[in-house]
């Protein structure tokens, strides 16, 4: 067991401050030595822990942005949207953060004997926790600040570049043997992608026939073009089919064609309008959406869950820390990867239970307040128990 000067110093101190202030001290953290020494403990793994995740979040833009990079789109726009991304990846990462930083702070101090000293001095479990939890308190303000003030701005900002790119020159963001949408009308395939000459080789369009609503009409064309004047492409070599109602082909409408403009620009603007995900909106934009929908008679029960997880999600991070800080306490002399462990466990559960949430919610539709906080619920009751076990 290695010395600790800062906390041989601190059990005095909280020993005779709770006898002295009681339950006024409890509700005025880190006035102790032993607060701060706890602070220290655990500000490092919480930033590495944050940045970490964030790095894990946002790694498959990074590398997406490295690509087309290659591919000839600008680096400096492509690079300025995985920053805007940064804030909404923040969001997610700052609670596993927390979770990761008590973990770790209480694991190492359980394994060095520190926390069984602070017992013996007379430092209750609770108290102990209580920094903790203090901290995760801020935190899951600050989380949720960022959720509703920035991350909506970043992302439409994100959006905006990729928008712009795309109707300067969509043919980059066309992948091979994949398909693709388009507006609400148009479902691409395409063989392959020739990226020097931005042409595209093997074409399928299935088209939505305004009169048959049963079968789509399906366009083939053996290769295409962007029209470097326009936001239009031209097919060549194409075939329209043509169903009937059974989605039997209507042999007398299988028109050949040399040559086939579509003009895309439309589309691609109405898709890349304001189609923002709940998510995406802040707490004041959701409510006036609720508001708008409602009045209208729409069903708005998506966004009353959405904005019901607004404050659900920061508010996880305490719920989170006080089920992980008993956790790592009970299993702190199960070895130096424990309090990982026990993280990464934490946010595992956390995020299936609120999955299992959002689907139960949706199929029965449950009150948007309950599938919202209902894993936050469950992960208290738990929280609290482990508490009064490991005490």
């Amino acid at each position: 067991m290695k010395p600790t000067q800062p906390l041989a110093s601190a059990l005095p101190e909280a020993q005779g401050s709770e006898r002295r202030w009681g339950w006024l001290y409890l509700a005025v953290p880190f006035v102790s030595r032993m607060d701060r020494y706890f602070l220290r403990e655990m500000i490092a793994p919480f930033c590495l822990g944050i940045l970490f995740f964030v790095v894990v979040l946002t790694g498959h833009y990074f590398y997406w942005a490295i690509k087309n990079i290659a591919r000839g789109l600008p680096a400096k726009d492509l690079l300025l949207m995985v920053v805007y991304l940064v804030p909404n990846a923040a969001v997610l990462a700052i609670p596993i953060g927390m979770i990761l930083g008590t973990s770790v702070a209480l694991n190492r101090m359980g394994r060095e004997m520190e926390l069984m000293a602070l017992r013996a001095s007379g430092v209750s479990v609770q108290r102990m926790v209580l920094p903790f939890l203090v901290v995760s308190l801020f935190v899951s303000v600050g989380d949720f600040f960022l959720n509703d003030r920035i991350a909506p701005v970043a992302n439409q900002r994100a959006k905006e570049i990729l928008q712009r790119l795309l109707l300067i020159n969509p043919t980059p963001f066309v992948e091979p043997d994949k398909f693709f949408k388009v507006g609400g009308e148009f479902y691409f395939y395409v063989r392959e992608v020739d990226r020097a000459s931005n042409t595209l080789r093997g074409i399928l369009i299935y088209r939505k026939d305004p009169r048959n609503w049963s079968f789509p009409q399906a366009i083939t064309a053996r290769w295409g073009e962007k029209d470097p004047t326009s936001n239009r492409w031209v097919l060549h070599e194409v075939i329209v089919h043509t169903y009937d109602q059974k989605g039997d082909l209507l042999v007398h409408t299988q028109r050949p064609m040399r040559r086939l403009v579509l003009n895309l620009q439309e589309d691609l603007e109405r898709f890349w309008a304001d189609q923002r995900e709940p998510f995406e909106l802040s707490v004041r934009e959701l409510e006036d959406r609720i508001i708008v929908f409602e009045k209208a008679g729409m069903d708005t029960y998506n966004l009353q869950v959405a904005y019901h997880f607004k404050f659900s999600i920061p508010a996880a991070t305490v719920v989170m820390t006080l089920w992980a800080a008993p956790l790592s306490i009970h299993f702190a002399r199960s070895g130096s990867f424990a309090g990982l462990f026990i993280a990464v466990l934490g946010v595992f559960l956390y995020q299936g239970a609120m999955g299992w949430s959002e689907v139960i919610g949706e199929k029965y539709r449950l009150a948007p307040f309950l599938v919202a906080w209902s894993q936050n619920f469950l992960f208290s009751l738990m929280g609290v128990w482990l508490l009064w076990r490991v005490r």
